[in-house]
């Protein structure tokens, strides 16, 4: 082994993983929409002559062979999901089931063409790729590489894998997290929680002459676990909260109302199209307040909120008073935001939700709710009093199988390695801290509770939003930090 990973230039490495990602970037690779991209990696990881199993959900598994004298190692698992948030700038023309991702790179960071970049988690994959590729460049023992699918928006990847493959494991680098000096150790629990209730419309009356479209937009939007403290308005919540303030000076009648774009993302944008007795000026002047209310208490960190307003022609139809009453209270009801701080570190959620998405069509409105709670008992709390609101307001409900909470390990032997080598390599420690989002290490560990785990990353900004950008310089080191650790296991 003449030259060896650790020994390659931080701009090569770069320049090598990012082939790999912008082959993935090609692959349209929206979550429950992965054949494309299951394919692609079952190809790549054949053609390097490696054992390699696509199970029934898509998931890749690829067994890479020890470097001779390393045979009695513990297995590593490295893990990373190949599913990716897709979202894009509003009036941009893109289809996340068949449209490829543009890359913009300059010499700081890399993002995408007026969309979500992917880095979650394909850059996570991209370097897993490139370390099987680069197998014989550095000393390991056996590890297993488990790309998994839907982590995004369900999990079902990781809920489905069998736990044969874990069960010979000692230790899993799940290669998902969003910061470059971080070594995640314990993250939040979820539940996937989805509301709905039939609609009833009438003719609007004439005397409501004022028929007016409302937009909210202009909001950073983001991650709805790492990025809910941060200050970011909901969209649903401010259409709302304009209704609620028209009403109270006039008649209103709702035609349509849509918001959000995923279920885990903070929405960003709202649209409304409304029937009022109150003059289009007045409608306004309502709007501006709003605007200007919120821009007084968020302006540090929402400064470019917009609410359009335009008049439109009379609506063939608005919603019954009773489902308008049902809709705007259900939406009051629901708490979306920060939920409980901790009272040891001020600066970790320990509690919160996010109302993501709000649609309507001619028969029913559905909402989408993730509710997340550093212990599951949180989580439950939740399920139960959304239950409670839902009934109240006469909807449906569904709530997906929760996602546990992974609890931190103050014994963990391969935290201890990760720290040393991280120490070793960059000069200084790493922070260690759980996260208030799911990762499918807590189902990994729950098929395998006797596993070692931790959640490493690349400095990942804005993830799940068009904003979204790599932090190129994170890169190549967090490569070397990979290595490193297989070396010393």
């Amino acid at each position: 082994m003449n030259e060896t990973v650790l020994t390659y230039s931080d701009e090569k490495i770069l320049n090598d993983v990012l082939d790999e990602f912008t082959k993935l970037a090609a692959i349209p690779r929206p979550s429950k929409g992965e054949e494309l991209v299951s394919n692609f990696l079952k190809k790549f990881f054949e053609e390097r002559g490696l054992k390699v199993v696509q199970d029934d959900y898509k998931n890749i598994i690829a067994e890479i062979p020890a470097t001779v004298g390393k045979e009695n190692s513990p297995l590593t698992i490295l893990q990373a999901h190949m599913d990716m948030v897709c979202v894009a700038e509003e009036g941009r023309d893109y289809e996340p089931t068949r449209d490829p991702i543009k890359l913009i790179r300059d010499e700081k960071f890399l993002r995408a063409e007026g969309t979500s970049l992917g880095a979650d988690d394909g850059i996570g994959v991209a370097e897993i790729m490139y370390l099987a590729d680069k197998r014989d460049k550095f000393s390991h023992g056996a590890f297993r590489v488990i790309i998994t699918t839907d982590e995004e928006q369900g999990m079902s990847g990781a809920i489905g894998l069998n736990k044969k493959y874990l069960a010979d494991a000692t230790y899993v680098i799940n290669c998902d997290s969003e910061k470059f000096d971080e070594i995640v150790a314990g993250c939040a629990g979820s539940v996937h929680a989805t509301f709905w209730r039939e609609l009833h419309y009438v003719r609007p009356d004439t005397k409501l002459y004022t028929n007016m479209s409302i937009k909210i937009g202009g909001l950073r939007g983001g991650h709805s676990g790492e990025e809910i403290s941060s200050g970011r308005i909901n969209a649903i919540k401010v259409a709302v909260q304009i209704l609620s303030q028209i009403n109270s000076r006039g008649k209103l009648r709702l035609s349509s109302l849509h918001g959000g774009r995923a279920f885990n993302v903070i929405p960003n944008n709202a649209h409304m199209v409304i029937a009022t007795d109150l003059k289009p000026e007045e409608v306004d002047k309502i709007c501006r307040q709003t605007e200007q209310r919120l821009i007084k208490i968020f302006g540090k960190t929402e400064p470019n909120i917009k609410i359009e307003t335009e008049v439109v022609k009379r609506p063939d139809k608005v919603l019954h008073a009773k489902d308008y009453e049902c809709l705007t209270n259900f939406i009051r009801l629901i708490h979306s935001g920060v939920y409980i701080m901790s009272p040891e570190d001020p600066a970790e959620v320990i509690a919160s939700a996010n109302l993501g998405t709000v649609r309507m069509d001619d028969k029913i409105v559905e909402l989408k709710i993730l509710p997340r709670g550093n212990a599951d008992e949180i989580v439950e709390e939740f399920t139960e009093a959304f239950k409670q609101a839902a009934h109240l307001c006469m909807f449906e409900s569904k709530f997906s199988v929760p996602s546990p909470s992974w609890i931190f390990n103050p014994d963990s032997k391969l935290l201890d390695i990760a720290k040393e080598v991280f120490t070793a390599q960059n000069n200084f420690a790493p922070q260690v801290k759980t996260i208030h989002a799911g990762l499918e290490t807590s189902f990994l560990i729950k098929k395998n509770p006797k596993l070692d785990i931790i959640s490493i990353g690349t400095t990942n900004e804005n993830i799940h939003s068009y904003n979204e950008r790599l932090h190129l310089d994170t890169v190549a080191p967090h490569v070397k930090f990979i290595v490193g650790m297989l070396e010393k296991i």
